[in-house]
């Protein structure tokens, strides 16, 4: 990708971990004396920026792979290339959620809810707790690497009988009650937005074949999914195709650590938030919005650096079978 596409994804992952970021912080101060119709706004809104990342990760995962050459039978070197560049920065979130909550239901005397079972469950992306409610999107991704890595050849080789057949078996089965046990097809159409947008910008099959795929997509995300949702999702995909403007660096920055913050954000943030609001007199309650906004961020800029970037260079040592 060109370094302009670079900065451009890095722009949407900003600021759809910045929309989440402000749904969380902004539900416990939603009955704030100042300004509670904003975060109260924050509150129904940020949490859209989820459907931001699944077209994200629809679009740039098949583009990787097309750049990597990648080939069915380096499925496992794919997964484990993921499990080194994201399991790592996760279980050291898992700890740092886990302390955190253990310590917090502690001064309240209340019964801690995980036990070992579950935290070992938790490892493996087989239970979410409470305690850090952002790690279901984990859950979703891990099942959607295992779907691309499969899929890829079959969307890339045959481009329009998979939009043709393809779109709607996957769209079908999203509708179909196997999407209560795989929760990556309660979110496929989001996904799939991102695949024909993959097929729209590296010009695979057909344009005119891709892109009525891509309006039809959309139109089910219509149908089928809110309509913030689905406007997300339209800003999203057009943004990735048509966007080229260059993108200042300190815009883009924020992107670079969407993961980081992601993972962490919610038990340092919200927690201080419900912490300090003990303390302080309610009127100002709506200052603790930037401050634990600044406080991630920082703690986020470490994490980025001493456990993610560390675990990409790890991903990166992992080469394909034609590539030692």
């Amino acid at each position: 990708m060109t370094n302009n596409k670079l900065e451009n994804l890095e722009l949407l992952r900003g600021i759809a971990v910045l929309a989440v970021c402000f749904c969380h912080f902004g539900y416990p101060l939603r009955e704030a004396e100042r300004i509670a119709g904003v975060f109260k706004i924050f509150d129904e809104y940020g949490k859209y920026g989820v459907q931001i990342f699944f077209v994200i990760s629809g679009f740039v995962i098949p583009l990787s792979l097309r750049q990597a050459k990648y080939t069915s039978k380096n499925f496992g070197y794919f997964l484990l290339k993921r499990v080194y560049r994201l399991h790592p920065p996760y279980i050291v979130a898992l700890i740092i959620s886990l302390l955190i909550g253990y310590a917090s239901y502690r001064v309240r005397g209340i019964a801690f809810p995980e036990n070992s079972e579950s935290i070992f469950l938790s490892l493996f992306y087989l239970h979410v707790s409470d305690i850090n409610p952002v790690f279901w999107t984990l859950v979703v991704e891990a099942q959607y690497y295992i779907l691309i890595g499969l899929a890829y050849i079959w969307l890339t080789k045959y481009p329009t009988l998979f939009v043709f057949i393809g779109f709607p078996i996957l769209l079908i089965i999203g509708q179909s009650p196997v999407a209560e046990y795989i929760r990556l097809f309660k979110y496929i159409n989001f996904f799939l937005i991102g695949w024909a947008g993959f097929l729209i910008y590296k010009n695979q099959g057909s344009i005119k074949i891709n892109t009525i795929g891509l309006a039809a997509l959309l139109i089910t995300a219509s149908i089928f999914h809110e309509t913030p949702a689905f406007l997300a999702s339209l800003f999203t995909i057009i943004a990735i195709i048509f966007l080229r403007t260059p993108i200042p660096p300190a815009l883009a920055f924020p992107g670079k650590l969407s993961y980081s913050l992601y993972l962490i954000h919610y038990p340092i943030g919200v927690k201080l938030i419900n912490l300090a609001s003990r303390y302080i007199d309610q009127s100002i309650s709506f200052i603790l919005f930037p401050i634990a906004m600044l406080v991630v961020w920082v703690l986020a800029y470490i994490f980025w650096h001493l456990i993610e970037i560390p675990s990409a260079k790890l991903s990166s040592k992992v080469k394909y079978a034609y590539q030692s």
